[in-house]
């Protein structure tokens, strides 16, 4: 029996084993691409609202060291938002204060913060996207931090 003898088969598309095996590849490629994208969107998202926070302790404390602030830290974000030929201006509707003592989420936590004021100071608190909570930045002295700035 020689070589020639053997007739081969001639293929005229894939098996449903090859299909299948492709079909199992792309959707372990996708699994992986899903989880990556959602980790690199949470941590973007908590590098804006960080970002965002410290921005405003920045312009607070712009503000009680100008002449305007004579050392006292600004009671509402309309204090910074007046006049832009000041260094500690800040342009409106940047920056959104959550109402009363309601903390960003995750629905708004990209673009709103809460507020604080303190006796010497204030407390920023923003949403932490990473690790779904709150995290908080004291600007000067916070002692007997009671009212919040009013939702813009």
């Amino acid at each position: 029996m020689s070589l020639t003898n053997i007739k081969l088969r001639k293929s005229e598309g894939f098996t449903i084993v090859e299909l299948l095996i492709v079909v199992v590849v792309i959707a372990i490629l996708a699994a992986i691409t899903i989880v990556s994208y959602n980790g690199i969107t949470n941590k973007a998202n908590s590098s804006a609202a960080a970002s965002m926070a410290a921005t405003l302790q920045k312009k607070a404390e712009l503000y009680a060291s100008s002449e305007d602030g004579n050392g006292s830290y600004p009671t509402a974000l309309s204090t910074l938002t007046g006049d832009s030929s000041k260094p500690y201006y800040i342009a409106p509707n940047t920056i959104k204060i959550t109402g009363g003592a309601t903390n960003p989420t995750s629905t708004n936590g990209k673009t709103h913060l809460r507020v604080n004021t303190c006796t010497g100071g204030l407390q920023i608190v923003y949403y932490d996207f990473e690790n779904t909570t709150t995290k908080t930045i004291n600007v000067g002295t916070t002692s007997s931090c009671s009212g919040n700035w009013a939702a813009a």
